[in-house]
């Protein structure tokens, strides 16, 4: 203890034990090629299937004697690799008697992580969990990286399960434990409510986090519950590294010296057969036009096989960043993308647009971009990347009808940059126009104090 290690082959380091290329391969694509030429070797592909073989053992192992490592939610069963603390955690359960007591330090992705959801039903429901409290590795109490979070976990064996057990977050110092102030108490209802089906535990700093959070739960469903009656699914469409053979790099079909977002060219670009392909970096908050421009197009010749992907390119999405941490300066990040566009691995946007109208996609991304969903939303994220999961959780308010009028209308003034959003606010409003400069010019709102403006009514 602490099990830190993950039960899964580690390929590229079984191969640099022959050659250390492979470590320094640019792309995946030229470290398998390396890899496949060392499998040439009869010796080399012995050792490796040897490898593979007693990892395939595990796991057979695993799926015989433990029942908590994956869990079913909405029909789905939980993802997440296969980690030593998680059997180790599940293995005490069993070798326990009725009232014995177990406590261990666990990586935090125990109380954090979708692939953990199994284990926190055994430890919420037939445990009695005593208390979770959750470090991170500044001081080194552990040598592993000082970015790392560990939790330190007793509970007692009780078919009963827990009642109420008491946590902290962002721990640093480990005298901490031997006073304990200022530890909260968290109710197995909290955490339900909170939590939602995976059970995972909310991380505020301090009390005046949780009084919030407490009250924003009373007023608001979780994300996934709102998207899900309106038929609103997030995810990729592109996977960078196995469909990268679909990319063309953009210079080989658009030599102009405008960035190829504006409007005319997105035109241009798929007048030709050409879709762009937006990553996360390159939008922010209601707007499609940040920091750098898009790399690749996609010919559409190339996507013979993917007929959604060509139809959902041909309309209004929401999309947001996949790589937001909690500690940037907002973690959720979205905004609505024009027709022309394929989404990637890291920039998820809306795969079923087409089932619910647009004012829905206008309310999510300002509801998405306010101030207090994303301080909620980083109680959750607890590392660099903004997976659904963590999303499916938090609070989204519960709306009244002028309320809704509202965000979607400010939303799409601040949505509306250029003109290759004109017919989105001609659908959304017709030919009506209040904005004090002249109609239908672009954006609607000029200067960034009437943009913050609208934003500060939408907090």
């Amino acid at each position: 203890n602490p099990p830190w290690d993950r039960l899964l082959p580690a390929a590229k380091e079984f191969f640099a034990g022959y050659n250390i290329r492979v470590l320094d391969a640019p792309t995946k694509r030229e470290r398998e090629g390396l890899e496949k030429e060392l499998l040439q070797d009869r010796r080399i592909a012995e050792a490796y299937h040897a490898y593979i073989g007693e990892f395939r053992s595990i796991e057979a192992i695993v799926d015989l004697l433990y029942e908590y490592q994956v869990a079913i939610v909405d029909g789905q069963r939980t993802i997440g690799k296969l980690d030593a603390y998680r059997v180790f955690m599940e293995r005490n359960y069993q070798v326990l008697c009725d009232g014995g007591v177990t406590g261990i330090v666990v990586p935090s992705a125990f109380h954090a992580n979708e692939g953990a959801t199994g284990i926190r039903q055994l430890y919420l429901y037939h445990m009695a969990l005593a208390c979770c409290y959750s470090f991170e590795n500044r001081r080194k109490l552990f040598e592993i990286d000082s970015r790392f979070k560990f939790a330190n976990v007793v509970a007692r064996k009780s078919e009963a399960g827990t009642q109420a057990f008491r946590c902290r977050f962002y721990l640093h110092n480990d005298e901490w434990l031997f006073h304990q102030v200022g530890a909260f108490t968290y109710t197995r209802e909290f955490v339900e409510k909170t939590g939602g089906e995976y059970l995972s535990f909310l991380e505020p700093n301090n009390a005046s986090d949780l009084d919030i959070i407490a009250t924003a739960t009373r007023h608001s469903k979780p994300f996934h519950h709102i998207a899900t009656s309106r038929s609103i699914a997030l995810g990729r469409e592109i996977n960078i590294t196995d469909d990268a053979w679909r990319f063309e790099d953009i210079g080989n079909v658009y030599k102009g010296k405008k960035d190829p977002r504006m409007p005319e060219v997105v035109r241009e670009l798929t007048g030709i057969g050409c879709l762009l392909l937006i990553e996360g970096k390159s939008f922010h908050q209601y707007t499609d036009m940040w920091d750098e421009p898009p790399r690749y197009v996609l010919p559409i010749s190339r996507l013979n096989d993917k007929p959604d992907w060509v139809r959902s390119a041909q309309i209004y999405k929401v999309a947001h960043r996949k790589y937001a941490a909690s500690t940037n300066e907002r973690t959720g990040i979205f905004c609505i993308i024009t027709p022309g566009y394929i989404s990637t691995t890291n920039s998820p946007s809306d795969n079923s647009a087409r089932l619910h109208p647009n004012a829905d996609a206008l309310e999510l991304c300002a509801v998405g971009n306010a101030f207090v969903f994303d301080f909620l939303l980083r109680r959750y994220v607890s590392s660099g990347t903004l997976n659904y999961f963590f999303l499916a959780r938090t609070g989204y308010p519960v709306l009244e009808n002028a309320q809704r009028i509202f965000l979607v209308h400010s939303a799409l003034r601040l949505t509306c940059n250029h003109a290759g959003y004109a017919p989105l606010w001609q659908e959304q409003l017709g030919d009506a126009w209040r904005e004090p400069k002249p109609k239908h010019t672009w954006p609607v709102l000029a200067t960034e104090e009437e943009r913050w403006n609208v934003r500060a009514a939408i907090d």
